[in-house]
């Protein structure tokens, strides 16, 4: 199924195509990849985008029918496991919109700058990605009272606290160090969308451990609190067996 998170309404929806495939083939192009477009729809707001595939992407020219496929996302191509998996870097849409991601139970500024960082890289802005998820981290340190010294420091006395682990704070370094790359006006340093995608998924285990984690054991111990007193209420309402018996 062809779906995104719809630039106008901002729901990941399910795109309906209204329109025949249509290609820059049509303009005389010759070349041996070409791009293939059609119209869709958002079903959650009916409002259009547009699917584009570049064939070169799939490693080979494809006709018609075959792009009206890779828009339908129907394995029916020799390589059928990779057009599941790699369906999102096949299919772009226009107008493209940045991916953010929701941070439940993680401070509001600091969800904020996280999420940021996974919209610079859904749009390729790599460097951006790996900047804001050092704000982040630094963010992480000052909530949690940690305000003096180099990001560094901060780590260090993170991990003394005993607010993150000693992993974590491994982790965390991988961030700053890439980060201070960045940072220090430096950009002839490459960074893939392997790096960025990296440095994600430390700063997600970190936000995690740190705010997540705690708020869902305060949940479930609620949860278990509440079970047990339901439980009690229960048995002291039931009727007894004398009573049961007349």
């Amino acid at each position: 199924m062809a779906s995104r998170i719809c630039w106008h309404c901002e729901r990941f929806s399910h795109m309906t195509q209204i329109g025949p495939v249509f290609s820059d083939i049509l303009k005389g192009k010759a070349a041996d990849s070409f791009v293939w477009f059609a119209p869709f729809t958002c079903d959650a707001c009916g409002y259009a985008t547009l699917g584009m595939i570049d064939s070169s992407l799939l490693g080979r020219r494809i006709n018609s029918g075959q792009a009206q496929s890779v828009f339908q996302v129907e394995a029916d191509f020799e390589d059928e496991e990779e057009l599941d998996d790699e369906d999102e870097q096949i299919i772009t849409w226009i107008p493209r919109e940045p991916v953010w991601k929701e941070y439940e139970d993680v401070p509001e500024d600091i969800a904020a700058v996280a999420s940021e960082a996974y919209s610079c890289c859904s749009i390729k802005a790599y460097r951006s990605a790996v900047l804001m998820a050092r704000t982040a981290l630094e963010a992480t340190a000052k909530n949690k009272g940690i305000t003096s010294g180099s990001l560094n420091e901060k780590i260090e006395e993170l991990a003394e606290q005993n607010i993150i682990t000693d992993q974590l704070a491994q982790e965390a370094n991988e961030i700053r160090l890439l980060g201070n790359d960045m940072a220090h006006g430096d950009p002839d340093i490459p960074v893939s969308k392997e790096d960025a995608s990296d440095i994600l998924g430390f700063l997600d285990t970190v936000l995690d451990y740190v705010y997540q984690q705690p708020i869902a054991i305060q949940k479930r111990k609620a949860l278990r609190k509440k079970r047990k007193e339901n439980k009690n209420d229960c048995r002291s309402i039931a009727p007894s067996s004398t009573a049961a018996t007349n």
